[in-house]
């Protein structure tokens, strides 16, 4: 038995840190001014554990997609509503537990979710990276027609820009031009 416990601490030791995000609910209860020392009593908990905070968010007050329930003082609380936030933060893997253990008892929380993540930002913006591409390859595609049949010699840079904005119709353009050409040829 002595043994054993001998190989698991040695173990432990040796864990190297990684990078976790952890998402809390708070509960619409607490009081706008109470927000940030609820936020600061969660990192505590990860710092008192030798974590190191890397990132946060403030929480935000948001409408839940669907009800959530949890027991309180033996009874069911149901919510719509919450704040949500998150805290992105190093420490060691054997440390999860305790982490996890303390926030189930913090009857403020109505649920959290602990993911292990990278350091970089993860961060995106609000339009999805599959309508940046799509907008900007077609941006692309444009530019490309616009300038296939031009050779680089005859375009100035100033009335390509204008032209690269408002795209011109060619036909028209030549129609227009036609009846000019003949009176002075006549």
């Amino acid at each position: 038995m002595a043994r054993k416990k001998a190989v698991t601490q040695a173990s432990t030791e040796a864990l190297e840190p990684r990078v976790y995000e952890l998402g809390f609910l708070l509960s619409p209860a607490v009081r706008e001014e109470d927000l940030d020392g609820n936020v600061d009593q969660i990192k505590s908990i990860i710092t008192d554990l030798s974590g190191t905070i890397m990132t946060d968010a403030r929480p935000e007050f948001i409408d839940l997609a669907y009800e959530m329930s949890r027991i309180i003082n033996n009874k069911r609380v149901r919510f719509n509503q919450g704040y949500f936030g998150w805290i992105k933060f190093s420490i060691t893997p054997d440390q999860i537990k305790a982490i996890n253990a303390v926030l189930e008892k913090n009857i403020l929380i109505i649920r959290s979710l602990m993911t292990a993540t990278v350091a970089e930002n993860t961060i995106i913006s609000k339009k999805p990276l599959s309508k940046i591409l799509k907008s900007s390859a077609r941006e692309e595609s444009v530019e490309e027609e616009l300038l296939a049949d031009v050779d680089a010699e005859e375009v100035d840079p100033g009335i390509a820009a204008i032209e690269l904005q408002t795209p011109i119709n060619e036909d028209a353009e030549d129609v227009a031009v036609e009846p000019l050409i003949e009176t002075e040829t006549e």
